[in-house]
């Protein structure tokens, strides 16, 4: 096992190849199981019959897992809310995600188990790891929750009552015919003043056939286009369409809705994040990559605009000391540059195992920066000359936030030319402000540590208004 080790006290990593968990709101693939009964299962049968599957995809030998299971938060939900209950709205499954696991590990008759899985559970355990492969955990215990209309989604390791609460927030199909809108699939960053396009995730969720629909894009009541989608949906089928194309010019909440009449307009909303990428004053701009103690796992690419690989680099050499490499480029005016960073093994350059990270300068002032990521990480940036000869947002430029994603405490730093009263706002996607504060800063490099803890998990936009100046990025918190 290569990285085994636990997380924070809570979880535990799964070895093997590179995984990438599967994001929120993606559409769970099937699978069928028999469990340690004989007993098969198919899982979209069973949402199919309407029922929410919660499935803990854990490992006999883990900890964390083990003190999940004792809580008995599933079985109390299964006996609760699932087969003969009044409410009947609820399977629920315990998957073995290891796939060296005996039927003794699960009866606890082994050293390579915490105890007796068996004994006392009451919802079907099913040993089959392909099912946890096909799912891309990365950790155990992994807690999921796939709605009927095959919705997935992490709910974590929570009490009785918070599952079943989750469970009231699944959509499944009306009788007749009724368009929904699925929520967007994280953020999109585009080059500044360059077009992006708007993909609404079209779902069926009728129990008719869905044929047309019509959706719309909006900058709050600025209508920026809209589409007569066409075509042939059956029940729970997911088509992504493109409904507009938008040069973003900084951060934009884009609202996706449908406008044609159906079953429930409730669900005919969702919202689009949309981000201008980072400039860079000139055409020069130096590259500083560093690995973490694996960083044989780290390469790197820059596409431009066409798509082609214009630089590359990695994989680097394992050890745990690690050489900053550096390279300099210099690139094209006015072309929109697409930075892919990788880590083979899935969980980035930073920060388990070394302070590993990738930084883009310019002039010295660090204008893109990372290390935190899954499998892959993308930044966009605009090269633009004419800039550098009448001035630039200085903010904007040295702007960096980090950690991003954030478990809660966030690091600001930046340069400023002068001393003033800076206002600091934090909105959700909808705009909603969730955080005021205003900083008073000096003249030079600034680095200052908000607390984003007391938000709930989700994205948001960090706004600092110095007057002269503004900038925005965007925030993940997932803790």
């Amino acid at each position: 096992m290569k990285k085994s080790l636990l997380v924070a006290a809570s979880l535990a990593l799964l070895s093997g190849p590179a995984l990438a968990q599967l994001p929120d709101n993606t559409i769970c693939p099937d699978w069928t199981g028999t469990d340690l009964n004989g007993n098969t299962h198919n899982l979209y049968s069973l949402l199919d019959s309407g029922y929410t599957v919660i499935i803990d995809v854990s490992a006999t030998w883990c900890g964390p897992c083990w003190s999940y299971h004792n809580t008995h938060a599933i079985r109390n939900l299964y006996d609760t809310y699932g087969p003969g209950t009044a409410e009947n709205k609820v399977r629920a499954f315990f998957i073995e995600g290891d796939a060296s696991t005996t039927l003794a590990d699960l009866q606890g008759n082994t050293a390579q188990t915490q105890g007796d899985w068996i004994d006392g559970t009451t919802y079907p355990i099913i040993d089959n790891a392909s099912i946890a492969n096909l799912l891309e955990i990365t950790y155990f215990p992994t807690i999921y929750k796939v709605c009927p209309n095959r919705v997935i989604t992490e709910v974590g390791q929570i009490p009785t009552t918070q599952l079943w609460n989750s469970v009231g927030s699944c959509q499944e199909a009306m009788t007749g015919t009724d368009a929904g809108l699925l929520p967007s699939m994280g953020s999109i960053t585009g080059c500044a003043g360059s077009d992006v396009g708007l993909t609404a995730r079209l779902q069926n969720l009728g129990t008719q056939p869905l044929t047309s629909a019509t959706i719309q894009a909006r900058l709050g009541t600025t209508v920026l286009g809209s589409t007569n989608w066409t075509g042939n949906l059956d029940t729970y089928e997911v088509e992504d369409v493109t409904v507009a194309n938008f040069a973003p010019t900084g951060s934009s909440n884009i609202t996706l809705e449908i406008t044609t009449a159906d079953g429930n307009a409730a669900n005919n909303t969702a919202s689009q994040l949309v981000t201008a990428s980072t400039s860079i004053s000139g055409t020069n701009a130096t590259f500083k990559v560093k690995g973490d103690q694996y960083a044989s796992e780290t390469t790197w690419k820059l596409f431009n605009s066409s798509n082609a690989v214009v630089e590359q680099g990695g994989p680097y050499t394992n050890g745990t000391t690690q050489t900053e490499h550096v390279y300099d480029w210099t690139l094209d005016d006015m072309e929109c540059y697409r930075l892919e960073v990788y880590d083979a093994y899935g969980d980035g350059m930073c920060c388990s195992y070394g302070q590993g990270y990738f930084k883009l300068e310019w002039n010295g002032i660090v204008v893109l920066q990372g290390g935190q990521f899954g499998a892959s990480t993308t930044k966009n940036f605009l090269t633009n000359n004419a800039v550098a000869s009448v001035g630039s947002n200085e903010l904007e430029r040295s702007l960096n936030v980090y950690p991003n994603p954030t478990s809660g405490l966030v690091n600001l730093e930046y340069n400023l030319e002068q001393g003033t009263a800076m206002k600091l706002m934090v909105t959700d996607v909808l705009g909603k402000v969730v955080m005021e504060q205003t900083l008073n800063v000096a003249t030079g490099l600034q680095r200052e540590t908000i607390n984003l803890g007391t938000l709930g998990n989700g994205m948001y936009l960090l706004k600092l208004d110095a007057g002269k100046y503004q900038a925005t990025r965007t925030v993940t918190v997932n803790k």
